[in-house]
């Protein structure tokens, strides 16, 4: 029988072999869709003109992609230090009130078990 943390191990090993072969099909795809774009623009224009809006079109997408991923970087760090300074002013007791420290102790380890049994 497998464990909680055995079966999650599994899971998530299921799920990027999935998103690989899913990567890599997506990579075939845009070759594909590339040597197209290359055709179709040569026999309009010239290979140099094709060679320039396909670099431009790669160089802008992926300027795109890191401007959003840098952008939700940026939101989640600043909303995970607000609510780690909301938790602690609000939160943590002072260091006099015992009961409230492991109240709050066996809170967050309910919590755990949960999380890990999901």
């Amino acid at each position: 029988m497998l464990t909680a943390l055995q079966h999650q191990l599994t899971r998530g090993a299921r799920r990027a072999a999935w998103v690989s072969a899913g990567g890599i099909l997506m990579a075939v795809g845009i070759g594909f869709l590339t040597v197209a774009a290359w055709i179709m623009l040569s026999t309009l224009r010239d290979a140099q003109f094709a060679a320039l809006v396909i670099g431009l079109v790669y160089v802008g997408v992926g300027l795109v992609i890191i401007a959003l991923n840098t952008q939700g970087t940026r939101a989640s760090t600043l909303e995970k230090q607000r609510a780690e300074e909301a938790y602690r002013r609000t939160a943590c007791p002072s260091e006099d009130d015992l009961f409230a420290r492991i109240a709050i102790a066996f809170s967050e380890g309910l919590q755990a078990g949960k999380a890990l049994r999901k």
